[in-house]
Parts: structure tokens; C-alpha cells; sequence
């Protein structure tokens, strides 16, 4: 054991004498005379110790790199409250952790890392935390696009990425402020990113991670083609929580591809500039409960766009209990409606308990033939007809609107449904009691058909009219 003066900060410190030879860095020193040491850390690492000026104009990314390759796992590194230029990204290639004073800090400026048109940080390995610093590109995308990304973390198909912990952090200013390849088992909280295009992208067999704890995803109003989060189709994903988190002006506020069993839960999608929330190919199981959902400008607040069938399924998509409207009902754009299910493979959808507002077209809309559910749904739009499907049930609040023999009201055990003349075959989904109103009355015609029989259906007319 020696005790040795550090260069850098002037600290008297210990250091344990080596037998074999180190390059001479922040944590190893080589004296003059060859022989190696190792600094004795008994608690979290100071980013002092490296010599990293935190000037905002001097390039501190060798010098924090140095000290990051000498790390062990799970030890901690500290950033203080300046600003650290970096030209280059950092690569974290152990399970670290570095830390700062916290992005809502009220009495100092939190610690912040800046890039000139580069990537930030680079996580190559499974176990790194990263909290409470910001990182910000010194040119904003929404001034001039980039094509950089504030942190990336780098799964692969073969070396998943565990237990990474993002949390209360600040990104600002990249096409990108966080991606996540092949990512397990995470967690993203308290994230806050402004000025980028997309938040959160995810790409690979990313699984079972969760977006929470008032994460906040904040867009320019008019950047092009922004996501707030985006699983972007590579591969499949599923298993993801989305919780308490506010996505704000974004073009599409969650666009997802090839992602299924996904809880979007208690969270706000405000001010979306074109769709709230997008569930595209490949995509099943989703239960959206419980969120406010609105536009700033005529679109749809849910698209259901899924197109492929899962032979695997049991059930379909979830969408309970969200607030869904729309702000602006001035601008003349047909492109309007609240719920929107059009996918041939988006079947059995449970549409339940929605609010939905001031749209132009319709309030719920489903295409036939997908076994959609609509039930108990306030339907508000100043529009006839609100809703459009198979299997609306009797306490919905709107103008329904029934399209053919695939489209039912449920009245207890009877259905009731539209078209311009009874079935010509038997069919074991018609009841005793179920009717068919006529869509073609005419002066000695009926009203419509009611089903007398079970298993072999007898349809009778009712309700001639007369002159």
C-alpha cells in the first residue's frame, strides 16, 4: 500500500502496489519507475478523479472514457453539476452505474452531457443504471434534423440486454433520444425528451420492459412524422407496460409493428397531431385502459390496422375506459373518428366504457365480419351515425348504425340486426326471438322477420304495412 497525490483533484490517496503492468489512467497509475497501482475505492467514483474540465467547450469524452474501461462492475460513477462535452459516444461495456444530482433538481443545475452531432451513450451489456443527468444535442433536431440518438442500448439476438435501468433523465435534441435493441426485463421512468423526433424506439425481440412512473414525451408541433413511441418492425416483441406517461404533440403518439400483449394504462396522449395510438401488423392482445386520448388536430385517436391473423388467438384488443376527443372540429378534414378497427386480423375486439368526442366521421367504427364488441361506450359527436360493428350491445350513448346481417344489437339473449330480407339457410348463431328489421319496407311488405325456431331457423314476417 502507498499513499499518492491525485493529479487531478489534489486528493492524498491510497493505492495498492500490482505485480503485473497497467496502462497509466485514473483508477491505475505507472510511476516513473515502472511499477503499477491500483487506486483502493471504497465508495462511488467522482468523474473529478479523470480530469474532466465539465466547461461545456472542452472535448471530457477521452477522459470519462478512460475512467469508464477502469471501472468494475457495479461500481458507481458520479457526474457533478457542469457540463460535459463529449465528441464522441461513450461506450459502457460493464454494468455500471452513473449517476447525477437529478433532472428536477430546484437549487443546481442538474449534470449534463452535450454532443456536437454525434451519438451520447452507447450500452453494450446487460445491469447498467443511468439516472439523474440530462444529455442534449447542441443542435436541436427541430432547428436542423439530425440523424443521432441521445442513448442507445444494444442487445442482440444472441446477448439480450437485462436488467437496464433508465431512469430520471433528460434528452433533448436528437432524431432519436432513446433506442433499445433486443431489450428485457427494463425499466424506463421518469424519462422526460424534447426537441427529438422519435422518444422511445424499439427495435429487436425486445420483452417484458415498462415506460413509467411519469415519463414525458414532448414533440414540436410541427416536426414531421414524430413518434412518441415506436416499435419498429424487425421482429416481434410483446409484453411491454406503459404506464402514467404523457406523450404530447406528437404526430403518432404510440405507432407499434409486430408487438402484442402490451398494457397502455393511465396515461395521456395529448394534443397527437394525427393519430393517438397506432396498432399496425402483427400486433395482438392490447389492452388500452384507463387513458386520456386526444387530438390537436381531425384524425383518429385509435387505429386498429392489423391485417394478419393470429390462428393463436383467444381474444382481441382491450379498449376500456379511455377518454378519447378531439380539440379542433373547425378544420374541414374527413379524416375524423375516434376508434377505428379495420384490420382483417384485429378480431373480437372488446370496445367498452370509452368516452369519445368531436369527431366527424364516426365515433366507433369497425369493419364487418371482425366479431368487435361495442358496449356501454358514450358516443358524444354531433354525427349520425356514431357507431359502426358487430355486436353492439343496447347501452351504448349514440346513433347506431347496423350495416348488414354480420352487424347485431344484443338485447339480453335476443339479437336484433338489419337487412333487406330474411337468411335463405339455417344458421345455428339465430336464435328463437332474434328479429331482422327490414332495411326496404314498402307498402304489403313487413316491418321485418322474427325467428320462431331453434336449430333450423323459421323466419316469419311481422308488422305489414298498409296503406
Amino acid at each position: 500500500m502507498v499513499t499518492l497525490i491525485d493529479h487531478y483533484t489534489g486528493d492524498i490517496v491510497n493505492y495498492q502496489k500490482l505485480t503485473g503492468t497497467v496502462s497509466d489512467g485514473c483508477i491505475y497509475r505507472v510511476k516513473a519507475n515502472g511499477i503499477s497501482y491500483k487506486r483502493m475505492i471504497t465508495g462511488d467514483i467522482s468523474v473529478r478523479i479523470c480530469g474532466a474540465t465539465g466547461d461545456g467547450n472542452t472535448d471530457d469524452a477521452p477522459k470519462i472514457q478512460t475512467l469508464i474501461n477502469e471501472m468494475e462492475a457495479g461500481q458507481v460513477l458520479n457526474l457533478e453539476n457542469k457540463r460535459y462535452m463529449i465528441l464522441s459516444p461513450l461506450q459502457i461495456n460493464k454494468a455500471i452505474k452513473i449517476t447525477g444530482s437529478s433532472t428536477r433538481s430546484s437549487t443546481t443545475y442538474p449534470p449534463f452531457i452535450i454532443t456536437n452531432n454525434n451519438d451520447g451513450i452507447i450500452v453494450n451489456v446487460s445491469g447498467v443504471v443511468l439516472e439523474g443527468f440530462g444529455i442534449y444535442n447542441a443542435t436541436y433536431f427541430t432547428t436542423t434534423p439530425n440523424s443521432f440518438t441521445g442513448i442507445k442500448v444494444n442487445g442482440t439476438s444472441t446477448n439480450h440486454a437485462y436488467d437496464i435501468i433508465l431512469r430520471d433523465l433528460l434528452i433533448n435534441g436528437y432524431k432519436t433520444a432513446l433506442e433499445v435493441n433486443y431489450l428485457w426485463s427494463s425499466q424506463i421512468q421518469t424519462l422526460k425528451t424534447n426537441y427529438c423526433q422519435v422518444g422511445i424506439l424499439v427495435k429487436g425481440e425486445s420483452v417484458n420492459n415498462e415506460i413509467s412512473n411519469n415519463t414525458s414525451l414532448s414533440f414540436e408541433f410541427n416536426t414531421p412524422d414524430s413518434k412518441g413511441i415506436w416499435f419498429y418492425d424487425d421482429t416481434t416483441k410483446e409484453g411491454w407496460r406503459i404506464i402514467d406517461t404523457l406523450i404530447y404533440g406528437a404526430y403518432d403518439g404510440i405507432y407499434a409493428e409486430k408487438t402484442s400483449h402490451v398494457n397502455v394504462m393511465n396515461s395521456m396522449i395529448d394534443f397527437c397531431q394525427h393519430i393517438g395510438i397506432v396498432i399496425s401488423d402483427e400486433c395482438y392482445n392490447w389492452n388500452i385502459n384507463s387513458n386520456y386520448i386526444a387530438l390537436g388536430k381531425p384524425g383518429y385517436g385509435l387505429y386498429l390496422a392489423n391485417n394478419v391473423e393470429n390462428p393463436l388467438m383467444v381474444r382481441g384488443n382491450k379498449i376500456i375506459d379511455n377518454d378519447i376527443l378531439s380539440y379542433n372540429t373547425v378544420v374541414d378534414n374527413q379524416i375524423s373518428i375516434g376508434i377505428n378497427i379495420v384490420g382483417a386480423g384485429s378480431l373480437y375486439d372488446d370496445v367498452r366504457g370509452n368516452s369519445v368526442k368531436n369527431f366527424k366521421v364516426c365515433d366507433i367504427k369497425a369493419n364487418e365480419d371482425l366479431k368487435t364488441t361495442i358496449s356501454n361506450n358514450k358516443c358524444l359527436s354531433d354525427i349520425e351515425f356514431n357507431i359502426i360493428g358487430n355486436f353492439i350491445t343496447n347501452d351504448n350513448l349514440g346513433t347506431v348504425y347496423y350495416q348488414n346481417l354480420n352487424d347485431f344489437l344484443h338485447l339480453g339473449k335476443v339479437k336484433i340486426t338489419y337487412a333487406d330480407t330474411y337468411p335463405s339457410t339455417s344458421d345455428p348463431k339465430w336464435k328463437r326471438g332474434d328479429i331482422i328489421l327490414n332495411v326496404g319496407p314498402s307498402v304489403n311488405g313487413p316491418i321485418g322477420w322474427v325467428n320462431v325456431t331453434d336449430g333450423t331457423n323459421t323466419w316469419k314476417p311481422f308488422g305489414v304495412i298498409t296503406n
